[in-house]
């Protein structure tokens, strides 16, 4: 009887046992030990027959059966064959597999950098922004301070208070100036101003004052405080 060898686990195996292997054994591909033909999958089923030892070892000089050797050889052969298109076949389906891989990863390699651009831009053009809109506070906060140095300052720290009142509120819109930001806005106006005399505290205490002054005085409008 035909005898076959695991080429994954090496075991030896008579034909009849080969199927129940192949289940236990899920890798399993057989060859004949006589003759040493692979065999994929269940093709060793159609293995019935093979060369005997006489033939197999004595080579050329074997006289036996030539018909039965000659339709054995022809099974091989064929079998050789089947074997080698099912390995060319995993071949070719491998290398597409890995040029298609291949050209994923290109792809994905290749859309990164555009991506990367697009964000320096992005924060490039936020960063450039908020640049413009500090630019534009200090441009104005300069301008502001020029116009009140520029201002003359009265000694008196009510009056100088009201000035300063008055130069807080101007561009502010009615009702957004909560009158503790309007505090301390005026009261660093007047301790900042290069040609006043007014401490910070006394202006603390003087602002109560100088608001209904200004008020009253219709400098500020009422909404504005």
């Amino acid at each position: 009887m035909v005898s076959f060898v695991c080429n994954y686990c090496q075991n030896t195996l008579k034909k009849p046992k080969l199927d129940a292997h192949a289940q236990r054994c899920q890798n399993a591909s057989f060859s004949c030990i006589d003759c040493g033909v692979d065999f994929s999958g269940t093709a060793y089923r159609q293995h019935t027959s093979c060369i005997s030892e006489a033939e197999k070892y004595e080579g050329k000089l074997y006289k036996g059966n030539k018909k039965g050797a000659s339709a054995q050889n022809k099974q091989n052969q064929q079998q050789k064959k089947l074997n080698s298109a099912s390995s060319r076949s995993m071949s070719t389906v491998d290398q597409l597999t890995k040029k298609a891989k291949n050209i994923e990863l290109e792809t994905e390699v290749g859309s990164k950098p555009v991506q990367e651009k697009q964000k320096s831009k992005k924060r490039k053009k936020s960063s450039d922004g908020k640049k413009d809109s500090k630019n534009k506070k200090r441009s104005k906060s300069e301008s502001v301070d020029a116009e009140w140095i520029a201002t003359e300052l009265p000694t008196d720290a009510v009056d100088a208070l009201v000035c300063a009142i008055a130069h807080a509120s101007q561009g502010q819109k009615p009702g957004l100036s909560p009158l503790s930001e309007l505090k301390k806005l005026s009261i660093r106006l007047v301790v900042k101003h290069p040609k006043s005399k007014v401490e910070k505290s006394a202006a603390k205490k003087k602002f109560k004052k100088a608001v209904i002054e200004a008020l009253s005085s219709g400098k500020v409008a009422l909404t504005k405080c």
